[in-house]
C-alpha cells in the first residue's frame, strides 16, 4: 500500500517539491495524514489553488486568498489558525531566505 505523501503530483521544479512537503506538514497535528495528503494533491492540481505551493505567493497573498486555496479541500482544518501558521511559515521563509532550499542549506 503506498503511503498519502508517495502519491504526489509531477512538480515542474524542486523547489516546488519542497514546498509541497514542508508547508502542509506544519497544518498535520493529530489529523489523519491520509486526508492531508489528499487535499495536498487536489489543492495542487486545482489551477484556483496551486498558487499557495509557492513560497513567495503565499508570503504575499491576503488572508482571504490563503483561506480560500486551504480551506477548499481542506488543506486546513482550522480556518483561522492553519490560515495563520502557513502564512507566517510562507513570509517567514520569504523574508528570511527566500525559498525552502535556502533555509535547509543555510541550517
Amino acid at each position: 500500500m503506498a503511503m498519502p505523501e508517495d502519491v504526489h503530483p509531477v512538480f515542474c521544479n524542486d523547489e516546488e517539491k519542497l514546498t509541497y512537503f514542508t508547508l502542509p506538514m506544519a497544518l498535520n497535528y493529530q489529523r489523519n495524514s491520509y486526508a492531508l495528503w489528499e487535499a495536498a494533491i487536489k489543492t495542487y492540481n486545482d489551477a484556483d489553488t496551486n498558487r499557495i505551493f509557492d513560497i513567495e505567493k503565499s508570503a504575499q497573498a491576503s488572508t482571504q486568498e490563503l483561506h480560500y486555496a486551504l480551506v477548499k479541500y481542506k488543506v486546513a482544518l482550522q480556518p483561522t489558525r492553519h490560515i495563520a501558521i502557513w502564512s507566517t511559515i510562507a513570509q517567514t521563509i520569504s523574508a528570511e531566505w527566500k525559498t525552502v532550499s535556502n533555509l535547509i542549506h543555510n541550517v
